[in-house]
């Protein structure tokens, strides 16, 4: 059995990369002998049943990589600037490793970009040129890839194929938020003016999908509401699937927070953040509020109170993870 060696934003208690990484083990265990690099490894194994080594520990990352046959590198946003230029060095790091040494590079599923500056584009280029196979999950990052003349296959994002148990709505309105440029007192202020005044009768629960990240802005806003409410956090990927599928509405800014309601035929409104975010919500049909875009902020989450539950099932059965593309 071939050996690959997955690279991504794991072990790090983030909801959507965790959840990614559980498609990816069932996807590919089968086929390979897996490694994950992960900044909890103890944690990854246990959860994963597979093999881990800490994603800073540099010299077991080489040897691991020199040891392997394949690279996997995603899913998620890991090329792009815009987290920061240091992530991007690193994940661009771990593909140049593994092009030095010929292994087969695998691009699982990413949605590329923002680019920030050009530099960035300079480095990240010629590294996919070199790649075996590369999958992007979005149309914007399947046309830079055209513009730079790089072939690429259009896949849905991993997610897309997890099975959510479809629970009886509670009368909930679930709000998800993280730390961001923009979250600030004015914009908090407004989303709980918002909520108090178009759901005084929905129970509130706020969830906390990546603790370190997500979980001081959570409770700052609890702390702004006229009512109690419940901040979930730490909860595993099934629980936080389970969750979100009890919801009658869900007003979130994390992409697979979202795409979780989406798929559990929860009302959602999105807080745009990031293009993956807006685009979720186009491709979706569904309104969307931009996070700089405080004016619209209350109408948004009115409308959300009146809006009618969309059939979104011909656009869900669309969406398909072909895993025989990935036979290289």
């Amino acid at each position: 059995m071939k050996k690959a060696v997955c690279s991504g934003y794991y072990g790090f208690d983030n909801f959507g990369d965790d959840a990614v990484l559980s498609v990816l083990v069932n996807l590919f265990s089968k086929k390979y002998d897996l490694t994950v690099f992960s900044a909890s490894p103890e944690k990854t194994k246990k959860i994963y049943n597979v093999k881990s080594v800490n994603s800073f520990n540099y010299f077991a990352v080489l040897k691991s990589i020199i040891k392997s046959d394949v690279l996997i590198s995603g899913g998620g946003s890991l090329l792009q600037d815009t987290t920061s230029f240091r992530s991007l060095i690193y994940y661009l790091a771990i593909i140049f490793i593994a092009e030095l040494f010929f292994k087969e590079v695998i691009i699982f599923a990413q949605g590329l970009g923002p680019f920030n500056s050009k530099f960035s584009e300079l480095l990240v280029k010629p590294l996919l040129k070199h790649c075996k196979l590369i999958t992007v999950r979005d149309i914007d990052s399947k046309r830079l890839l055209e513009n730079w003349n790089i072939k690429s296959a259009l896949v849905c994002d991993p997610v897309f194929t997890m099975n959510i148990t479809k629970q009886k709505k509670e009368n909930t309105l679930g709000i998800q938020l993280r730390k961001f440029c923009g979250v600030n007192d004015e914009f908090l202020k407004k989303l709980a003016e918002s909520v108090n005044n178009y759901f005084p009768d929905k129970n509130i629960v706020i969830f906390s999908l990546q603790p370190s990240i997500d979980l001081d802005v959570c409770l700052r806003f609890k702390d702004l509401l006229s009512r109690d409410a419940v901040v979930k956090n730490g909860l595993s990927v099934p629980e936080t699937l389970e969750e979100i599928s009890k919801l009658e509405y869900l007003i979130g800014m994390r992409f697979h927070a979202l795409l979780a309601g989406l798929m559990s035929e929860v009302k959602v409104l999105p807080v745009s953040y990031d293009k993956k975010v807006t685009s979720l919500a186009l491709e979706a049909g569904v309104e969307y509020v931009e996070l700089s875009n405080l004016k619209h902020l209350e109408e948004k989450v009115k409308m959300l109170k009146n809006a009618e539950q969309k059939n979104l099932t011909g656009w869900l059965n669309s969406k398909r993870l072909d895993v025989n593309i990935f036979d290289i």
